[in-house]
């Protein structure tokens, strides 16, 4: 056989062999099962065994050893429950197949204790209205009561109804925002100066009075980054790039630049924050695109991130979520004052889903976070520094259209 012949022979065996040794390296756990694993047992397959237990959600993350302790052999219990085995603390042989199978039940995340049940909300003299609940015929529609809680505007293209509700025994207020939207209603992106993003700060209420916004609330503040020199993340108003510099790496930090673009059909999609360009996302239609995150929900699941207990802190937040395209939920959470203390993102995306959200992301919250109808601040100003303030922003995010402005 000639040297040439036989090299290529050898070229195609030795790739083969890099993807059989490929695939062995995926498999998560060492192929030979060890003796029953128990209180008395240490070493590395003890370890072997936390790893896996940790990567299935049945131990805490941190730095793991090779002792078996009781809370290894609690989450052995649990997991052997969850997964039909008989319930004993030890890791047999069975357990150790199931284990490392590709078919292990991962022990789901503790969700937030409830809040409390919604009150009763004021019935207000509706007008005539469309059989898909528009404002039948021409004009506008407002209803605004500030001491039960609720604020509607109708037209023939735009619901918004904003309801506050409030749990007295966390304490905590927020605001439910439903927004839904007949094709060509979409969201606005206001910029004071897209040539010069660190110019033009104000008040966000005047910002949408000014636009004459029905509902506006904050966004990404991406300004701040930008004056502080730090990277900014991918930002697309209006169909133009205004930032293209983002993170290599998707990490844990607020914000982590995490993205939401928007689209001409009404839908709104969450991307991680490395996960496109600027140039990409534009190339896909996105109109603007919104960059703080976390993303709190994609295609209906919960990002895992969130149960880290880096994002528990109790803070002022917002955040937007699409139901589907043309229907959204917007939250916005009151935090930092006695009567609001403010909420984890948790809970923010368990009450989203629960609603039946499809994709969400945080947006700035703190002292940055504003509500505004009809041109007026509805949430109440957090604290910072013992200061009650409002930030002035240079970009807000709006939908809708009124002369009809609150003085």
């Amino acid at each position: 056989m000639s040297a040439q012949r036989l090299s290529g022979l050898i070229r195609p065996l030795t790739a083969l062999l890099l993807i059989l040794a490929v695939l062995l390296s995926c498999v998560p756990a060492p192929a030979e099962a060890p003796p029953v694993l128990n209180m008395k047992s240490s070493g590395q397959k003890v370890l072997d065994a936390k790893k896996r237990l940790q990567a299935l959600n049945y131990l805490p993350k941190g730095n793991l050893n090779g002792r078996y302790t009781e809370a290894v052999f609690e989450a052995v219990k649990r997991f052997q429950s969850l997964n039909g085995l008989e319930v004993t603390g030890e890791v047999d042989g069975a357990t150790w197949d199931v284990l490392f199978s590709d078919t292990a039940v991962r022990e789901p995340w503790a969700t937030m204790p409830p809040v409390a049940a919604p009150g009763p909300t004021p019935k207000p003299d509706w007008p005539e209205r469309d059989t898909e609940g528009f404002l039948n015929g021409e004009g506008e529609y407002f209803y605004e009561n500030d001491e039960e809680g609720l604020w509607i505007f109708l037209n023939a293209s735009l619901q918004i109804v904003i309801t506050r509700r409030e749990d007295p025994d966390i304490p905590l207020v927020w605001f439910e925002t439903e927004i839904i939207a007949r094709p060509g209603e979409n969201f606005r992106a206001a910029v004071s100066d897209p040539d010069h993003v660190w110019r033009g700060y104000r008040y966000p209420y005047e910002y949408a009075k000014e636009e004459g916004f029905v509902l506006a609330f904050s966004d990404d503040f991406f300004a701040d980054r930008y004056t502080a020199e730090r990277t900014v993340g991918i930002i697309i108003r209006n169909g133009r790039i205004l930032s293209d510099k983002t993170h290599r790496q998707r990490g844990h930090q607020l914000p982590n630049l995490d993205m939401m673009a928007q689209y001409p059909d009404g839908s709104l999609k969450v991307y991680q924050c490395n996960e496109h360009t600027a140039q990409e996302l534009l190339d896909m239609g996105a109109e603007n695109v919104y960059s703080f995150g976390p993303i709190l929900i994609r295609d209906g699941q919960i990002e895992e991130m969130l149960y880290d207990t880096y994002y528990r802190s109790l803070e002022p937040r917002q955040a937007l979520g699409m139901i589907g395209p043309g229907h959204y939920l917007l939250m916005s959470f009151q935090g930092r004052r006695k009567d609001s203390v403010g909420t984890p993102l948790q809970r923010i995306a368990e009450m989203m889903k629960a609603r039946g959200v499809t994709q969400a992301l945080n947006l700035d919250g703190g002292n940055t976070m504003a509500l505004i109808f009809r041109g007026r601040m509805l949430n109440k100003l957090a604290t910072y520094k013992n200061k009650e303030f409002i930030r002035q922003v240079t970009s807000i995010i709006g939908i809708g259209h009124t002369l009809d402005q609150a003085e």
